[in-house]
Order: structure tokens, then sequence, then C-alpha cells
């Protein structure tokens, strides 16, 4: 059996093991979660938001937040479950075994995440109930989309990179970059997710330049590159993680952690 054989294996195996209480229940959590808080913001707030302002808290809460922690929750302990459960000294030895555990992991992330996007925004969208709902939802979704398989991808090559402390090392990176360097207008944004994602909201949906002169955060988000440029990178940055991913993955030696403490 190669690679491509072995990968719809994983990634059934996976849907299978996933199907529980507790994840089903993160999951709903994780759906219900920018809608509920929408809707408290809504009854609080004696003026509605704009279109764009509710386009963007949408973004926020549900590409931005949902999406992130729910590949998160699936992709980043992908490594180091096949260590604890000491499964991959069994993986390691067969020929396609860590590549396609990888990918069928990756897939059964992305396939998870995108449906508790997909509902939350959906859900977050018909309470704000902006102007131009239908417009509004295909790019939510397209965001969406695009944030599950670059997420996944990275947070796949952080669980590589240090799977004895995964989780901690996602939060890290997360809080560092993905909060904090998104927002500073300099070159190394232009490594993150989040820049990339921000620009293709800011380019569907036509804002006003006037706004990046009102807010300077969003001053950054108005450039000549086109969409496409900017879902080309977001692409070819998910092929980088999972290339380098699987190359640590097929030269790097992993201990368990009780070979670690022998």
């Amino acid at each position: 059996m190669n690679t491509l054989a072995i990968i719809p294996v994983v990634f059934s195996f996976e849907w299978r093991r996933a199907r529980n209480a507790p994840r089903l229940a993160w999951m709903l959590a994780l759906m219900a979660f920018p809608p509920l808080l929408l809707a408290v913001m809504q009854m609080t707030s004696p003026n509605p938001p704009s279109k764009e302002g509710a386009a963007i808290l949408v973004y926020v809460l549900s590409p931005g937040v949902a999406c992130l922690m729910s590949v998160f929750l699936w992709a980043t302990p992908a490594l180091s479950s096949e260590l604890e459960g000491r499964s991959w000294v069994y993986l390691a030895v067969r020929p396609y075994g860590p590549l396609a555990v990888m990918l069928g992991k990756y897939l059964a992330a992305v396939s998870w995440a995108i449906p508790v996007g997909l509902v939350s925004a959906a859900l977050s969208l018909l309470v704000m109930g902006p102007a131009g709902l239908v417009y509004l939802l295909a790019v939510e979704f397209a965001l969406v989309v695009l944030s599950c398989i670059a997420y996944a991808a990275l947070f796949m090559l952080i669980g590589v990179i240090a799977p004895q402390r995964a989780m901690v090392a996602g939060v890290v990176y997360t809080v560092i970059f993905e909060v904090g360097l998104a927002m500073i207008p300099a070159a190394m944004n232009l490594l993150t997710v989040q820049y990339r994602l921000r620009c293709l909201l800011v380019h569907w949906l036509g804002f006003d330049e006037q706004l990046g002169y009102d807010h300077p955060v969003l001053a950054m988000y108005f450039g000549d590159h086109s969409s496409a440029r900017h879902i080309l990178i977001l692409l070819l940055m998910t092929v980088g993680y999972l290339l380098a991913a699987a190359i640590l993955m097929r030269y790097r030696e992993f201990t368990t952690a009780s070979e670690a403490t022998v």
C-alpha cells in the first residue's frame, strides 16, 4: 500500500475515534460561542454596527477564533498523541506510515473545523442582521475554509517541532505571531496567516480606504496585491508547512515520555 491508499484509512479512523461526547461538546461550544457573544453585544449596544463593523466582528470570532481553536485542538497534538500512546514506533517502521498519519490527521482536523466555522459564521451573521447578508456569508465562508486549511498545517508543523510541549508552543506562537505581529505594520506580519486573511476580508468587502485613515490598524491591509495573490500565498504557506512537517517526521528521531526518562 502506498501513501495515497493509507491516508483514507487514517482519516476514517480519526473520524470514528473523534465521535465521542467530549469532542462533540467542544465542537458545539466553538460553534455557539461567536453567535452567543454577538447576541449579547447586540442586546447591550444602543447602536447596531455598520455593515463593515459586523463583517469584522464575525471574521474575528469565526474564521479568526472558532476555526483557529478548532484546528488547534485537533492538529497540534497529532504527533504527541501517537508518542504518548506508544504507537509511533509501529508507524515509523512502515514505509509510508508517518506521512500517511500526518496527512490523514490533517484532513480530519480540517474536515471537523470547517463545519464549526461555517455554522458559527452563519449564525453570527444572522444575529447581526447586516445588509447584503448573502454576499457576506459567501465572504465569511471562504475565509473559514482558508483559515482552516492554513492553520491546520501550521499547528501540525508546530506539533512536530515540539511534540512534548505542542499545546504550549501552539499557544505561544498564536499569541506572539498571529495576534501580536499580525497587528504590527512590519515585514514579519507578511508571514502570518492573519495578515493574508484580513487583506482578503478588506478586498472582498471593498472597504473604503478612508477607513485606513480613520483606523490606522486597518491601513496595512489596503494594498495593490490582488485577492488571487493572497490566496496563492496562503496555499503555498500551507504546502510549505506540511512539507516541513513531513521532512521532520521522516528524518527526526522522536522519543516517548517513558524513553526520555530512562
